[in-house]
């Protein structure tokens, strides 16, 4: 039954951000378009599927909440050091994914949840929406002294990641993804959120950590895809809280990649369902403090590479080499981000999207 209570707090929350997000975009997008042709227009430029976008649908309006949406920025944290919204959203997205997924929710998780959903809804100034929600926590709370439960609740937190702020841009859908280069965006990492104990992932043997697990995967994969698996592994420890992991338990976790709803390509980068890597046309802007070398796809360089040949023309090898080694934040290459480089102009090569040299 606890699902069931989870399920109506995301209902109530559907139609109230809705209006919000509604109401936040309008003066952004010249008040001609729906805020869902912002989603739109990304996912054309990553190569994505296009499908139906509803705006009751709560898996893209907290994509609206959580994500850089180009040019504009996060309009949502606009002003707020906190970033409530997208630090809140993001325990949600994993709420939502576990939902969508059959996921099980003991009552302390589905607690949480409704408990998040209802911060959400006191934030943004919703005071009947937070109070429908706070009837649906008070018939969680019966439940949970009936059931007389003795477990030690487990509290989501969240790691804030400095951002740099974005200079806003309206009237067009276009100026979102706007940067200058076709294609070029600063690098986010993903928000990091603690959904659960060091024991529970030692043990990964319960259907309920299995599925978070494989939940927090695929929102990883959503946030920074294509991102590295050995990242995945980083990103998934420390929501569980190890700063460090063993190479067993990064095992552990590797293994539940091929039961997630992502790909894995031939380079070992993690990937959402949907996206067709050969479309993807973004390359995302970044230091080495931020991303090491190898962590950054082939396809992604490739990208900045043919961006690079438009801007200035034909160069030789070493001049590109060096060109997207400057995008990427470095000034000189060491052998592994010469490798790296080497990989993507071999895939841009073979894609006919850069000349043979």
């Amino acid at each position: 039954m606890t699902k069931v209570h989870v399920q109506q707090a995301l209902d109530v929350f559907a139609v109230s951000i809705d209006a919000y997000i509604q109401t936040t975009m309008k003066p952004l997008l010249g008040g001609t378009l729906e805020w869902t042709s912002i989603l739109q227009e990304l996912d054309k430029m990553r190569g994505k599927g296009s499908w139906t976008y509803s705006t009751r649908d709560p898996a893209l309006q907290l994509r609206m909440l959580t994500e850089r949406l180009g040019g504009l920025g996060y309009p949502f944290d606009d002003g707020d050091p906190n970033r409530t919204l997208s630090s809140y959203g993001s325990v949600l997205r994993i709420v939502r994914n576990r939902l969508s997924h059959g996921g099980e929710f003991e009552t302390f998780d589905a607690l949480h949840a409704v408990d998040t959903v209802r911060t959400v809804l006191a934030h943004i100034g919703d005071v009947d929406a937070s109070a429908k929600v706070a009837d649906i926590r008070t018939t969680l709370l019966g439940e949970l002294v009936d059931a007389e439960q003795s477990s030690k609740v487990t509290t989501e937190q969240v790691t804030h990641v400095p951002r740099d702020s974005e200079e806003k841009k309206s009237g067009n859908v276009r100026a979102v993804y706007d940067d200058g280069l076709f294609g070029q965006v600063p690098w986010e990492p993903w928000t990091t959120v603690v959904v659960g104990e060091q024991e529970d992932l030692d043990s990964m043997r319960t259907n309920r950590v299995k599925e978070s697990v494989r939940g927090l995967i695929e929102i990883i994969a959503e946030s920074e895809g294509p991102v590295h698996q050995d990242r995945v592994a980083k990103l998934v420890g420390l929501a569980f809280g190890f700063s460090r992991l063993a190479p067993q338990r990064a095992k552990r976790i590797l293994g539940q990649i091929s039961k997630a709803s992502v790909h894995v390509d031939g380079d070992g980068f993690v990937w959402p369902l949907g996206i067709n890597r050969d479309e993807w046309l973004i390359y995302r802007t970044s230091t080495e403090s931020q991303r090491p070398f190898h962590e950054i796809s082939p396809v992604e360089i490739a990208n900045a590479a043919v961006s690079l040949l438009k801007a200035d023309g034909q160069g030789t090898d070493t001049e590109l080499t060096r060109g997207v080694l400057q995008l990427f934040g470095r000034m000189r290459g060491s052998k592994v981000a010469t490798r790296q480089v080497q990989r993507g102009m071999d895939y841009a090569r073979a894609m006919g999207r850069i000349p043979q040299p």
